[in-house]
């Protein structure tokens, strides 16, 4: 699940999200929010109540959660309401004494995201289990599994070093530490789990680099590099677990997606072992490290000018025997962006990493 702020008001849009299963996205904006449903490629759904800064749908449910922006006191940016979609009808506030900067679903948990904290709720009751401090988070980072069993896990900025991640136990009362990493040298600025919760992506506030991780051990998965300029990275989303080898999408506010494939863990170690055993006996330690983060299979660029913005892979049922997700033939990228535009992509021929995207459609969130 991929969620943008939209620092620059422009273009009305506040905050563009997509549900868990990259089905719809959820549009905040000065006039209240919009679904969109990208099967369908219309709108869904819509609420004109007035500024909204923050919108999250659980799954393709009625369920949709929505913080204020301020620009008016009965939409506090304080205060999280949860609404039911079919009977048009809020079900539940709750509030905060601080900014609600963040919000994230499963079928189990609500997580809400504070500048120094988060705080963790059972879904069906609002029973708060657990208020885990945090290092200062000022852009809202943390990211919970959309899966909920057999793990359910939260990833939060760590206290301490910058860019350091601690993952949490949500599916307990206790909420226990799981494991803490050591993803960047700098602050950072977006987290994404894949759907089955064994893979967490990560990207700092620098924007050159991308990494990802396997919470059960310490170790980088892998590394990939984004550019060799700094960019303010907006969106991270894998693959659905059926493509085999794993795929990321990573999306950034000079207007490009790139994708990259991550090999399996154990190639990749006895590669990246020799490689750097090459590199490191011509080179000085520090260039070796520098040239080791693997590059994209392919960088799409999006029409008009650069946004931020959000990006989703599913994938597409090709309608012939053998074809379809195993072979990582057919998959669709879907990116959102601040000013308001979807856009949809054809990928072809990432099995054999000779990727060609083709532009469907672009549409008006």
């Amino acid at each position: 699940m991929s969620s943008l702020h939209c620092a620059q008001r422009g273009s009305g849009v506040l905050n563009v999200a997509f549900n868990q299963d990259n089905t719809c996205v959820a549009v905040a904006d000065m006039s209240g929010l919009r679904v969109f449903s990208l099967e369908q490629h219309k709108r869904a759904f819509r609420l004109d109540i007035g500024a909204i800064g923050l919108a999250q749908m659980l799954f393709c449910t009625s369920l949709l959660a929505y913080v204020g922006a301020g620009e008016q006191p009965t939409l506090s940016p304080r205060k999280l309401t949860l609404y039911n979609t079919h009977s048009n009808a809020a079900i539940q506030s709750l509030s905060f004494p601080s900014s609600v900067l963040g919000v994230h679903l499963n079928r189990k948990r609500l997580a809400v995201v504070l500048e120094r904290r988060v705080l963790l709720y059972v879904l069906e009751t609002l029973e708060l289990l657990r208020t885990i401090d945090t290092a200062p988070n000022p852009e809202g980072v943390a990211a919970l599994t959309t899966c909920h069993e057999p793990t359910c896990q939260l990833a939060v900025p760590a206290g301490g070093e910058p860019g350091a991640v601690r993952v949490y136990d949500a599916a307990s009362g206790s909420g226990s530490v799981l494991g803490e990493l050591r993803a960047h040298r700098s602050p950072l600025a977006v987290l994404a789990w894949s759907d089955t919760g064994s893979l967490l992506a990560s990207a700092s506030q620098k924007g050159t680099v991308v990494r990802v991780h396997a919470p059960a051990s310490p170790d980088t998965v892998h590394s990939f590099r984004r550019g060799s300029t700094p960019a303010r990275i907006s969106g991270l989303a894998f693959a659905p677990s059926p493509v085999q080898p794993a795929l990321l999408c990573v999306a950034s506010d000079h207007g490009t997606v790139h994708l990259f494939r991550i090999t399996p863990q154990l190639e990749r170690k006895s590669s990246t072992a020799a490689a750097a055993a090459v590199i490191s006996s011509v080179l000085p330690a520090t260039i070796a490290r520098a040239v080791e983060p693997t590059r994209c299979l392919t960088t799409i660029r999006l029409p008009g000018r650069p946004a931020a913005s959000v990006c989703s892979l599913t994938t597409v049922d090709g309608g012939d025997e053998g074809s379809g997700p195993a072979d990582n033939d057919w998959l669709t990228l879907a990116v959102a962006t601040s000013s308001g535009i979807l856009y949809s992509y054809k990928l072809e021929g990432v099995a054999e990493g000779n990727v060609k995207s083709f532009l469907e459609g672009e549409w008006f969130l």
